[in-house]
């Protein structure tokens, strides 16, 4: 007498979808890979919560500049953006002199005028 017993084929794993967190790669980060876990939904608006997860399944903590270690030796490099606070169109190249030794930025020149008298574009950032 034979028996038979019939089993379930076995589900393959789901293999979460991950993505690149676009926030750490501008910040500097690339390669942050990323996925989205369903925490919940709103029973009054019906909009649905997601918490984003890392590729080892916990919470997902954006990545910025300020969290780097701060070395001071002259070997470490860190990549800060600084943040523009002045912007000067100056026609006068003694001017211009003037302002790059004053630490600002050239930034573009253009013929602004109908003699062609070019403008330089300068910045100044924090």
């Amino acid at each position: 007498m034979s028996t038979i017993s019939e089993a379930e084929t076995s589900k393959p794993l789901q293999q979460k979808k991950m993505q690149e967190c676009n926030k750490c790669k501008a910040a500097g980060f690339p390669n942050q890979l990323i996925g989205f876990e369903k925490v919940g939904e709103d029973s009054t608006t019906g909009i649905i919560m997601w918490k984003l997860i890392d590729d080892n399944g916990v919470e997902h903590k954006h990545k910025f500049v300020q969290d780097l270690p701060i070395d001071k030796s002259p070997a470490a490099t860190s990549f800060r953006r600084r943040r523009v606070v002045d912007v000067a169109a100056v026609t006068d190249v003694v001017e211009l002199k003037k302002l790059l030794a004053l630490g600002w930025e050239y930034k573009t020149s253009y013929p602004a005028t109908i003699a062609n008298i070019p403008h330089y574009i300068m910045v100044k950032r924090e």
